[in-house]
Order: structure tokens, then sequence, then C-alpha cells
């Protein structure tokens, strides 16, 4: 059964295990375009999903489950998309949804999970020399500096489209001369909340450009009235972890996916 927003109770309560991951919270709420695949209104299980992530919730164990995220997974085949990751509820023993689902390769995984209260005075930002903080817009996006189709390619990662991220998101670059070096990004931006997603182009790493960009991009939330900000990655990567702690951000849970890479 395929249903959209607004949504029975007992769907919602099923990702409730979820609700560290915002992109449940914006699809529960409407605010994120999305389908809901379930068993029946008074829901066993739940498949839902935005871009390359797909949300589970409940008895995964059935046929019926495996079929709705095949069917998810064949259709974002069918758009170009490489490979998607399955995210689980937080304490979730059964896993392994990949080894049943065909023409990918599975690898599970761990990620973790980090939130900042950053409070109402925002942050300095100080960039090295050359350096400049500018607001993701149309502006800059028209003037076609080198690496905007890799920002407009993260833009449209976690919404529909580019005017759909300028519309209901946020976003910040370090820039220099004509060349973007590093672009921070608010992603399902709901009620008091937002996560950020941070790049820097390999040619410009090692210079504190992460950790500015990032700060610009909390502070421009700060200002518009958010006042919690997350921060989601991989458990692997010592980068992203200790970025995210020297930003202030604090560990607040570990939890399971499975990537799914197309044959």
């Amino acid at each position: 059964m395929k249903l959209t927003p607004p949504l029975p109770e007992q769907v919602k309560a099923l990702f409730k295990p979820l609700e560290h991951n915002l992109a449940s919270v914006s699809i529960m709420r409407g605010l994120t375009a999305s389908n809901v695949y379930v068993d029946s209104l008074d829901a066993t299980w739940a498949v839902t999903y935005s871009n390359s992530r797909i949300l589970v919730s409940g008895d995964i164990d059935c046929p019926e489950f495996v079929k709705a995220v095949q069917g998810v997974v064949d259709a974002g085949v069918k758009t170009g998309r490489k490979g998607f990751v399955i995210y689980y509820p937080v304490g979730s023993e059964k896993g392994g949804i990949g080894e049943h689902i065909r023409g990918i390769d599975p690898y599970p995984n761990l990620r973790n999970y980090y939130v900042l209260e950053p409070g109402k005075t925002g942050y300095p930002v100080n960039l090295s020399q050359g350096y400049r903080i500018q607001r993701i817009s149309y502006d800059i996006l028209e003037k076609r500096c080198t690496n905007t189709e890799l920002v407009m390619e993260e833009m449209r990662s976690e919404r529909a489209s580019v005017d759909d991220f300028l519309d209901k998101s946020f976003g910040f670059c370090g820039v220099q001369g004509d060349v973007i070096a590093s672009w921070c990004m608010s992603e399902y931006n709901t009620g008091n909340r937002f996560e950020i997603g941070i790049e820097t182009h390999t040619d410009h790493r090692r210079k504190g450009l992460a950790f500015q960009t990032a700060r610009a991009c909390i502070n421009h939330g700060v200002e518009t009235g958010y006042d919690s900000v997350g921060w989601h990655c991989w458990k692997k990567n010592e980068a992203s972890n200790r970025l995210a702690l020297s930003l202030g951000f604090k560990h607040i849970l570990e939890y399971p996916v499975e990537y799914l890479e197309v044959k």
C-alpha cells in the first residue's frame, strides 16, 4: 500500500526510532515529498525514501517488505542512481535487507549522529587569506565559478531541484577568486532543527575552510531561529568525526545502515 502525508498515527509511530534522522521527520510532516509504503493502515512495517536514502522500520523480515524496498531501488536505478543507504531504527537487531535485493552489492556499516545547540550568539568566522564567505544564491550560481556543478549536485542530493533548495534550505561557500573551494548546506529544515552537509574540494583542504564555512552556515541558522543542528557521518570517517567535535557538536548515538552499491 502506498501512502502520502498526512499519515495515520500508526505509521508515524513506526518512524519514531528514526527521528534522529531529520529526513524521516520531514517526510512525516509532508515537508519532503515522498511515498510511504506499508502493509496496511495498521502498519507493521514501513518504507520511505528521500533520493538515495531509504528509511525502514517495523517487521522487516516479511517478503512484502523486501518487495517494497526493491521497488524503491529499481525506481532509483532508472533515474541513474549508483547507490543507496538503508537507514535502520536505532537499536535494531535486524538488518541485512541488502542480501535480498537484486542488482546491488550490500555493505553493512555504522554512522554517528551529533547534535549542536548553538545558543543565540553565533560564532566568529575567520577564513584563510585570499578566501571569502558567500551565501549560496542564484547570483553565485549564475557566475559559473569553478565547482559550481559540484555545488548544484549537492543541493539536489537532498532537495528536488536547485530552486527547491534555495526556497527551503540555505548554504554558504568558501570562495577563492572564481573558484568555489568549500560548501556547507542545511538539510531537511524542519521546525527548530536542520542538519548540515559539508564538502571541501581536494585542492583546498587542510586550510580550515570546512570549519569556517560550517560556522557561517550555523550562524545563519541561529539568526533565522533554529536552535538544533544535526550532523551525520560514517563511523570510520575520522576527519568528519573530528570536525564535528571541534565545532562543538556532541555525540548522541551510533546507528546501523547498509550501503547498496548498484552493480
